[in-house]
C-alpha cells in the first residue's frame, strides 16, 4: 500500500471517528437536556406539564444523530471501497451525500432511537399523568 493511499484512509478514518464522537455528544446532550428539563421545571417546580418542553431538543438531537450516522455510514462505504483499490494514487475524495431514507433509516437503528425515544416517553408520560390528574 502506498504512502498516498495510507493518508487518504487516515483522513477518511478521522472523518468517521469525528462523526461517531458527533453522534455520542448528542445523545449526552439529549438525555442530559431532557432530564433537566423534565427534573428541574417538571418536578420541582410542580408543573409537570411543563415537561412537554423536553419533547422538541429530544426530536430535534434525534434528527441531529440519524445524520451523523448516516454520513458514517456513509464515510465507512468511502473507506471500505477505498480500501478495496489497488489503486496507489487515490483522488482523495470525500463526496459523500445523505439523502433522505438514509437519513431515516440511520434514525430507525436502536442505537439512535432507544436514547430518544425514551426521553420522548418520559416527557409525554409525566405530562399526560399530569392531565389526568
Amino acid at each position: 500500500m502506498g504512502d498516498k493511499r495510507i493518508k487518504y484512509l487516515e483522513m477518511l478514518q478521522t472523518a468517521i471517528a469525528r462523526m461517531a464522537e458527533n453522534q455520542f455528544t448528542l445523545r449526552k446532550w439529549s438525555v442530559g437536556l431532557g432530564t433537566a428539563v423534565i427534573g428541574y421545571v417538571a418536578a420541582k417546580d410542580d408543573h409537570p406539564k411543563a415537561a412537554l418542553l423536553a419533547i422538541f431538543p429530544a426530536v430535534v438531537f434525534w434528527i441531529l444523530d440519524a445524520y451523523y450516522l448516516a454520513l458514517e455510514v456513509k464515510f465507512r462505504h468511502l473507506f471500505d471501497t477505498a480500501k478495496a483499490i489497488a489503486d496507489d494514487n487515490p483522488n482523495f475524495s470525500f463526496g459523500v451525500t445523505v439523502g433522505r431514507r438514509d437519513w431515516f433509516n440511520a434514525g430507525m437503528r436502536p442505537a439512535v432511537w432507544l436514547v430518544h425515544l425514551l426521553v420522548l416517553l418520559l416527557a409525554g408520560a409525566i405530562s399526560t399523568y399530569a392531565w389526568l390528574k
